[in-house]
């Protein structure tokens, strides 16, 4: 008897374990049954809270794994009533779901700024550029540079835009300057002198601000005001998601500066002053609140996108690019509410100067307006980039809270230059900073250093990352190396989608061992030829590292990229012991070079 109790106990914890797992909700959402809705929104619902949200593929299709319980499901697609539907889940849960056409449906039409009006000084001189078939396929043979090299495999996932472009095509690099800060400054006074010059923009004087609370989370979305010695708000930012304010006391050449800085951190109806910063070359400035951990689920991203002329051999190609990025960059995280909107833009005397479509986490809606776009118009080499930045950053409904806001601007040519550009620029990059919007330049073929200088400087301005195109897919025309000593070539569509996560992380602070999955072996090199080792990790902030050969300098780094730590001349064989309790709880990189090569370990910080 004792027995047979034994094996129903085994029967029922086996059946049980069967019942809690690979549950899910699957099926194909379609139009009344005759075609399929690919990338169509799946929000699921457990009472009033939404649990997960994600989105059909390209052919409808959708799975999401659940507990077993009972959800509200609803199915949301442009042009289409709304579907809901109440379902029990029990295990594998499979159906097709049916929407109706709405009655007299006709696409939008997006409101347009059309300025019809020609500057005098716009003189029309050709940006066309010859023409070329456009590949259709990568070539076999990527060419590896010394300033570049190709990081992995090509994808096998090509969904197809119409006729032969197809995303997961073009090849891009990225240089994101606070990973490189000292580089960054050599080149500005150096050989990108006379830009800095040209648009009267330099973003000097850093101050670091770090937020966390009192179990070492990040507070993220805090607005961070630097003072003067006057006490008066000088730039303002808000904490990403590793709780970092990036803060600066000078924008132009000529401005004045006394130092002498303070700060207030405003958070949650409460204000906290930081009586004296120290500028970032001595350090980050460390604030610890009594406050919960958690982050908002809400995650902003705009695409502002130069529709001119000359960006007609890329733009079909970014195109699909874009809809593929938002498709993986939202099914990634089905427990965010992703936003999108879009201003593509031109130039005086065009068909129009702006075309807006305001955000919205219906995908297919966004997917319609980026489908629409064609590039035409233009002419002459300067196109409205601040002007199309000024409606994006006003006219979008950006949210109240977000965890994150990315404006992805897509260009080939940068804004006319005149005294009242130059200054709206200033103001585009403290507004943007203000608002908690990074701004990613992504700089097609045709971009010049002018260009490259302008967009590296307000990347750095709004807290974001530089980004570029380069000549590895064939796709495009010319594309000039940029200036730094050497950077990794990605696809396109995989850069976007990582600064996408790396900008969406937050530690889970309901769960102690979030950092645990996340501390995975570093790969092997078979050509590694220097000994080191980092201890303890995870560290609660001691840390201990030792090299088994003399290096000349070492970082510290959030996983965004930024230095938090710098030390230099470290002996072969010593520890080098420090600590990083003052920093946010979350991965950190340790990096150095040893004979041009780059050695790099995660660590982590609970």
């Amino acid at each position: 008897m004792k027995n047979s109790n034994n094996i129903c106990l085994v029967v029922s914890f086996l059946l049980l374990s069967f019942l809690t797992l690979g549950q899910s909700i699957s099926g194909n959402m379609n139009s009344e049954n005759i075609a399929s809705l690919g990338y169509g929104n799946v929000d699921i619902y457990k009472g009033e809270e939404k649990i997960a949200s994600v989105l059909t593929d390209a052919l409808g299709n959708f799975q999401v794994e659940l507990d077993t319980g009972y959800y509200r499901v609803e199915f949301k697609y442009e042009g289409h009533e709304k579907l809901v539907t109440n379902i029990q889940v029990n295990g594998d849960e499979k159906n097709d779901f049916s929407l109706s056409r709405k009655k007299g449906y006709i696409a939008p039409v997006y409101e347009e700024v059309v300025i019809s009006e020609v500057h005098s000084s716009d003189v029309k001189k050709s940006k066309e550029r010859p023409s070329r078939e456009l590949e259709a396929m990568f070539s076999d043979a990527l060419s590896e540079s010394s300033e570049a090299k190709i990081v992995h495999d090509m994808p096998t996932f090509a969904p197809k835009e119409g006729g032969n472009v197809s995303a997961m095509k073009l090849t891009a690099g990225e240089i994101n300057d606070f990973s490189k800060w000292e580089m960054w400054n050599d080149f500005a006074a150096g050989e990108l002198s006379t830009h800095q010059q040209k648009w009267d923009l330099y973003f000097t004087e850093r101050y670091t601000v770090q937020v966390k609370n009192e179990n070492g989370f990040p507070i993220v979305d805090a607005l961070v005001q630097l003072l003067d010695v006057n006490k008066n708000v000088r730039y303002e930012s808000r904490t990403d998601n590793t709780g970092k304010a990036e803060l600066w006391g000078k924008l132009g050449l000529n401005d004045l500066w006394e130092g002498n800085a303070s700060a207030l951190v405003h958070y949650k109806g409460k204000t906290f002053p930081i009586r004296r910063l120290i500028e970032f070359k001595q350090g980050v400035n460390s604030l610890t609140l009594t406050a919960q951990c958690g982050a908002s689920q809400l995650v902003d991203i705009a695409f502002v996108v130069d529709a001119t002329g000359s960006m007609g051999d890329e733009i079909n190609y970014l195109k699909a690019e874009l809809n593929s990025v938002i498709f993986k960059a939202k099914n990634d995280h089905p427990e965010l509410t992703f936003n999108f909107g879009n201003v593509f833009y031109r130039d005086s005397g065009d068909e129009y100067l702006t075309r807006r479509h305001d955000f919205t986490d219906v995908l297919s809606s966004s997917i319609e307006f980026i489908s629409q776009q064609h590039a035409a118009g233009g002419g002459d080499y300067e196109e409205a980039v601040e002007v199309a930045l000024e409606e994006a950053l006003d006219k979008l409904e950006w949210s109240r809270e977000a965890r994150t806001r990315i404006l992805f601007l897509v260009l080939d040519a940068p804004p006319h230059n005149s005294p009242e550009v130059r200054q709206k620029l200033k103001d585009i990059a403290r507004k943007a900073a203000a608002k908690g919007i990074r701004i990613v330049p992504l700089a097609a073929s045709g971009i010049q250093k002018d260009t490259e200088y302008l967009m590296r400087s307000l990347a750095q301005g709004t807290n974001g990352t530089y980004a570029f195109l380069t000549g590895h897919s064939g796709i495009g025309s010319g594309h000039i190396e940029p200036s730094t000593d050497e950077y990794e070539v990605e696809l396109l569509n995989d850069l976007m989608v990582r600064l996408i996560d790396t900008y969406t992380f937050v530690a889970d602070c309901q769960e102690e061992d979030d950092f645990d999955d996340l501390l995975t072996p570093d790969p092997v090199d078979s050509l590694i030829t220097v000994e080191w080792n980092v201890w303890p990790n995870p560290t609660q902030g001691d840390l201990n590292i030792k090299i088994s050969e003399d290096v000349g300098e070492l970082f510290i780094t959030d996983l965004t990229g930024k230095i938090v730590n710098r030390f230099t001349e470290l002996r072969k064989g010593r520890v080098l012991k420090t600590n990083i309790a003052q920093y946010s709880k979350g991965i950190y990189l340790i990096t150095f070079i040893h004979e041009e090569k780059v050695y790099t370990k995660k660590v982590v910080l609970t």
